[in-house]
């Protein structure tokens, strides 16, 4: 299991307090009729954003939490 330093941890954590839940576009598609989704902000994101898995995110949003 990789470890983390507790700066990064913090900066993790508080990067998705800032995030979560916003979203990030529109997308149209559909074949008969015109269908509207809304991307948002989630875990995966998160984990791209800071190149870890997304297993690796939750484990430092909910494992390690700090408050």
């Amino acid at each position: 299991m990789t470890k983390f330093n507790d700066e990064f941890i913090d900066e993790v954590q508080n990067h998705w307090k800032e995030n979560k839940g916003k979203t990030l576009g529109d997308k149209t598609g559909g074949v008969h009729r015109e269908v509207k989704s809304v991307k948002k902000f989630g875990l995966q994101d998160l984990a791209d954003h800071f190149n870890i898995t997304e297993g690796q995110a939750r484990r430092l949003l909910y494992v390690k939490k700090r408050d």
